[in-house]
Formats: C-alpha cells, sequence, structure tokens
C-alpha cells in the first residue's frame, strides 16, 4: 500500500511539472500593434520581439531557411464574427558565400538582405503590413494576431525532431488589439 502512495504521489509531482513553461531565452512576442483603417484595407503596424533558439540560429547559420508564420484575424466586436482571415509567411535565409542574411515576404516577394542577424530580426520586430479588407461598416473591431516558427516548413529531416524538441517552440500567444472605423 504504501508503494503505491509513493508511486501516485511521485506521478503527481511529474505531471504538475509538465505543465509549467521553463524560463527560456527565445520566444517570439507581439508587444503593440498599430491599426490605421483606409481605403478597403487596414494598415497594421507590429511591434515584436523575435528571438531565435540556438538549435535555430544554428540551423539557420547551415543553410536551413527558417519560415515565419504571422496570422490575423479581424472580427467584428458586435458579434464575433471574422470578417477576414490573413496569414503571412516570411523566410529567413543565411548565404554563406556573400555573408548576407536575406529577409522575404512570400505573398509580395519583397526581398531584403542584412550584414547581421540582429539586424535581420530588427526588420522583423518592426513590422509593417497591409490587410486588404473590402468596405468595412463604421463600428468596433479587433485584429486578434500571432506569430510563430512555422515546423512544417522545415526539411523533411529536421519536422519530425522539431515536433518534440523545446528549442522549436518559438510561438507567441494570440493577442488582441480592440479598434474603431469611422465613417
Amino acid at each position: 500500500m504504501r508503494f503505491c502512495v509513493s508511486l501516485l504521489s511521485i506521478a503527481v509531482l511529474l505531471l504538475a511539472g509538465c505543465g509549467q513553461r521553463e524560463a527560456l531565452d527565445y520566444a517570439f512576442t507581439i508587444n503593440n500593434v498599430t491599426i490605421r483603417s483606409t481605403y478597403q484595407s487596414l494598415d497594421i503596424r507590429l511591434q515584436q520581439n523575435l528571438e531565435l533558439s540556438g538549435q535555430a540560429r544554428e540551423a539557420l547559420e547551415h543553410g536551413v531557411t527558417l519560415t515565419i508564420r504571422l496570422e490575423m484575424e479581424l472580427r467584428n466586436d458586435n458579434n464575433m464574427i471574422v470578417a477576414r482571415r490573413d496569414a503571412r509567411r516570411f523566410q529567413l535565409r543565411y548565404l554563406p558565400l556573400s555573408e548576407r542574411y536575406q529577409l522575404s515576404e512570400e505573398k509580395t516577394g519583397e526581398l531584403k538582405a542584412f550584414s547581421r542577424l540582429r539586424h535581420m530580426l530588427a526588420a522583423m520586430n518592426d513590422l509593417n503590413v497591409q490587410l486588404s479588407t473590402g468596405p468595412l461598416p463604421s463600428g468596433s473591431y479587433e485584429l486578434r494576431t500571432r506569430i510563430s516558427l512555422d515546423e512544417s516548413r522545415l526539411p523533411t529531416p529536421m519536422q519530425l525532431p522539431s515536433w518534440f524538441s523545446s528549442q522549436w517552440r518559438h510561438d507567441s500567444e494570440w493577442s488582441v488589439w480592440p479598434f474603431k472605423v469611422s465613417a
């Protein structure tokens, strides 16, 4: 009986520890979003913090392209109906021959080169995107945003290990940013 109680208490302690998240020196966070309504679109400025883990940095330095996924949901604040969903993908590359880092947006094809990784991440930390919405009636809205490292875009041999390693979990939480559209 005593052995069963000991086993049960060890199992409870292990399960309690599994739910806790350790302090990480890498992660993606969205700190602030500024939204300006224009004719049939929203101009969105995201201020975020992207810190790559050691494994992600090492993979990048060895020629692995990393894909960052930005998800956005525009919802009507009155009834929470999703008016528009969009996802943007940004690719981070290291070019060893030129010793440059390259940032490209998949949707627009825009390409930028940087001499240092920190400069490329700084460009991602202050990001401007435009979200086509069509005509929006005046009222209250909210924009939900989330940014993550897209493990499904890693080379196939790296995908399975990335699912089990905490070094590949960079996802931010969903953040909600209310705003108003006036006539």
